[in-house]
């Protein structure tokens, strides 16, 4: 009795170490790199915010009289954007969607002409864009290109500086549609969440411009081609 108790011991002792190993074994180190591999499919929600600078180019409809020219303004932007991404190897394309509050202004006397006392406020009130992205991924950080649609509105006020009888005023809002075409880099420099660095041009054509007129005060059709840039840098946050 006292040698079977012995033998049932001595297997006990062997076979516990054997059967631990296999408990601890290790993760097959392709096993491990295949679960730590990012990708960056899957939405996010995100803001933004930066500068932008608007060019208008025509003749100024308070002042047919006036010369083919052009002015510049600058504001800032800031809006959110929403999005999806879906990579296929190191490649990744996607679509975005932004909105923006621009406070891009100008305020000048008679920017496309106008006489003495004559002003004129020409401004980009909100700037929005559906676009698809396409780039390339090195691991956590994506570089890419985009193009699409652009939407804006221009906001139009005059003046003639004038009192009385012979005062005058002109104001306009004019919703402009184009295309967009740009680019950047983001980082995702925590789980879920990234940052990038974006730079767009926008570019709106001509269109016919014609403010509702008060007083000693003509204005007539014109035709005012419009582009926008803008250098933004944002925050996303990936589901």
């Amino acid at each position: 009795m006292g040698k079977k108790l012995f033998l049932t011991a001595a297997l006990l002792s062997l076979a516990t170490p054997a059967f631990a190993a296999d408990i601890i074994a290790p993760v097959p180190v392709k096993a491990q790199i295949a679960a730590s591999i990012f990708t960056w499919t899957g939405f996010y929600v995100g803001a933004h915010g930066g500068g932008a600078w608007s060019k208008w180019a025509g003749i100024d409809p308070a002042d047919p009289a006036a010369v083919w020219s052009s002015v510049t303004a600058s504001g800032g932007v800031v809006g959110g954007q929403f999005g999806g991404n879906y990579q296929i190897s190191n490649f990744v394309v996607g679509l975005e969607g932004t909105g923006a509050w621009s406070s891009v202004k100008l305020d000048a006397g008679g920017p496309f002409g106008g006489g003495a006392g004559f002003t004129l406020a020409l401004k980009n009130d909100y700037i929005a864009t559906i676009a698809g992205r396409f780039g390339v991924a090195f691991d956590r950080v994506l570089l890419y290109a985009k193009g699409g649609a652009a939407f804006t509105r221009d906001r139009y006020s005059a003046n003639n500086g004038l009192a009385g009888a012979l005062a005058g005023s002109a104001s306009g809002s004019f919703n402009r549609t184009g295309w967009l075409a740009g680019g950047g880099a983001e980082w995702m420099f925590m789980p879920n969440w990234s940052v990038k660095a974006e730079y767009n041009y926008m570019g709106f054509g001509a269109i016919t411009e014609q403010p509702v007129t008060t007083g000693n005060l003509v204005a007539t059709p014109a035709n005012v081609k419009l582009n926008i840039q803008t250098g933004t840098v944002g925050v996303n946050y990936h589901f």
